[in-house]
């Protein structure tokens, strides 16, 4: 028979431990624990900290380059169907329109200063040339002029 009094010392641990059957010295994790600790604080950290992180200037920066894209494509719109084409913004909107599609800006993103931009078949602006949008998030904002006579968009 195998009882108490013929074991050795770890096997006394491990009978005293009953169905468990865990050696006594053995202390610490898991590889595959520490892999999945790690990829759960991941998850965790991915989705949390940008709800804590002021993302505003973010997408400030990404609606300007957007509504810059958008006054090129529509004078590129113009100048490959010989037709004119427009761009209008509204003041205090949260979108813009281009040939009567709604374009929505980022979230937090409007327009703090309106104008319509219309491009000939040159690409030539024939109405809102000289003038510019400016668009806010937060207390910051962008501009965006369409210079006369060239249809040049530039962003500040």
């Amino acid at each position: 028979m195998h009882g108490p009094e013929n074991m050795t010392a770890l096997e006394k641990k491990i009978f005293t431990q009953g169905s468990l059957q865990v050696a006594a010295n053995c202390r610490g994790f898991t590889l595959i624990e520490l892999i999945m600790m790690i990829v759960l604080i991941s998850i965790l950290a991915v989705s949390v900290v940008p709800k804590f992180m002021d993302t505003s200037a973010i997408s400030l920066q990404g609606g300007a380059a957007m509504v810059a894209a958008d006054i090129r494509y529509t004078q590129e719109l113009a100048m490959s169907t010989h037709a004119p084409k427009t761009i209008t913004f509204t003041t205090n909107d949260t979108f813009y329109t281009v040939n009567s599609q709604t374009m929505n800006l980022p979230s937090r993103v409007s327009i703090s200063s309106g104008a319509t931009f219309t491009f000939n078949s040159l690409g030539e602006p024939t109405a809102g040339g000289g003038a510019s949008v400016q668009i806010q998030a937060g207390s910051s904002t962008k501009t965006i002029t369409v210079e006369s006579y060239t249809g040049r968009v530039s962003s500040s």
